[in-house]
């Protein structure tokens, strides 16, 4: 969920979700079971029949058996996204576009003004479907707000794809992107590596209606009752605001001047944390672990403010989606959760990730 030029994861269907940088996103998509007879794309219980929703597939493995798609003559694809003020959507936009022109396929973009924009969104997403897109893929700001179009578009044969952050509810919509939950563990698990003898830990959450800010926490917690000696201390919501992160960390600071590493569920966050750890004198004597892999945030590394980000995918997840929808449209089965997992990124690796986003 989610991220940008504010500061830095295995899935099921999914429906969804500043200073400059916002909360780019993942989620734990969920869904009750579908069938899983292909049939004619064209109808709109066929597309849901396609859909896989109980299974799980890493893109590449994917591709790997279904085979690069081809263009269909006369369709076009729509994609929903958030606020391009956020970093971290316009790598996710960059993706879809890329792979879209590189495949020959008719696109169109749509974005918000910023990041609380639901209602925004929604108009977006139904204006998309009037334009005559033959699938429709969107990143939702809140977890269920674009059930209504998906459902009107799967109703239609039209493929509706989640790309990044929504936690799923409606059969036959696709999630493409990493576990928010799996995310959220492996910064616990990665603080618990640098901290072999334990210590006060605290966790900076973005938007409490979003399904990433609601899953990485849990598995930040999660992760922690794996790590007896991390003591979580404080967490707090800064809704995805880097401003609101440095605040938030100060004062947690002020309470707990032994806090012994920070937990940023975004990038934007991180870097408001890290300034307020720079301001008590602690910059390189509290781990900061943010979420996403902004470049700002990798830049961060390298100078030694940040140890790590969990970074996400997003030019990866884009071009995944333009995959799915041509599949579907194709009459093939896919997984209800096409899985571009995150992986850690800090000093040890930062080098091989100089620019944009993977």
């Amino acid at each position: 969920m989610s991220s940008r030029t504010r500061p830095l994861a295995a899935l099921a269907a999914a429906t969804a979700a500043a200073a400059m940088l916002l909360g780019a996103c993942s989620a734990t998509p969920s869904g009750s079971s579908s069938a899983t007879s292909s049939g004619d794309a064209a109808g709109g219980s066929a597309i849901t029949a396609l859909v896989q929703q109980d299974q799980k597939t890493d893109i590449d493995a994917l591709t790997k058996t279904l085979g690069e798609p081809t263009a269909v003559q006369g369709k076009k694809l729509c994609y929903v996204t958030r606020t391009l003020a956020n970093e971290f959507w316009g790598y996710e936009r960059d993706g879809f576009e890329g792979e879209a022109k590189k495949l020959g396929v008719e696109f169109s973009t749509l974005a918000v003004n910023d990041e609380s924009s639901i209602s925004e969104q929604l108009d977006k997403a139904q204006s998309a479907l009037n334009q005559g897109c033959s699938a429709l893929l969107a990143s939702p700001i809140s977890a269920t707000a674009l059930d209504t179009v998906f459902e009107s578009a799967l109703s239609k044969g039209i493929p509706a794809i989640v790309l990044n952050d929504a936690k799923g509810t409606v059969p036959g919509v696709v999630y493409v992107g990493p576990d928010a939950s799996t995310i959220g563990q492996t910064a616990a698990d990665y603080i618990a590596q640098q901290l072999p003898d334990g210590g006060k830990v605290a966790m900076i959450e973005g938007d409490p209606g979003s399904s990433n800010a609601i899953n990485r926490g849990l598995g930040f917690k999660a992760g922690l009752e794996k790590h007896p000696n991390l003591n979580l201390v404080a967490s707090q919501s800064a809704k995805w605001d880097t401003n609101q992160a440095q605040t938030i960390a100060t004062a947690m600071l002020t309470a707990n001047p032994d806090i012994k590493a920070f937990y940023s569920q975004n990038d934007g966050m991180a870097l408001g944390v890290e300034a307020a750890i720079a301001a008590k004198g602690l910059t390189g004597q509290v781990l900061l672990v943010g979420t996403d892999g902004i470049p700002q945030a990798k830049k961060e590394i390298v100078d030694g403010n940040i140890t790590a980000t969990v970074s996400e995918r997003p030019t990866t997840e884009g071009a995944a989606g333009v995959k799915v929808a041509l599949w579907l449209l194709a009459g093939k089965q896919v997984p209800g959760w096409v899985d571009v997992p995150a992986f850690v990124v800090d000093k040890q690796n930062v080098d091989q990730y100089p620019t944009g986003m993977p």
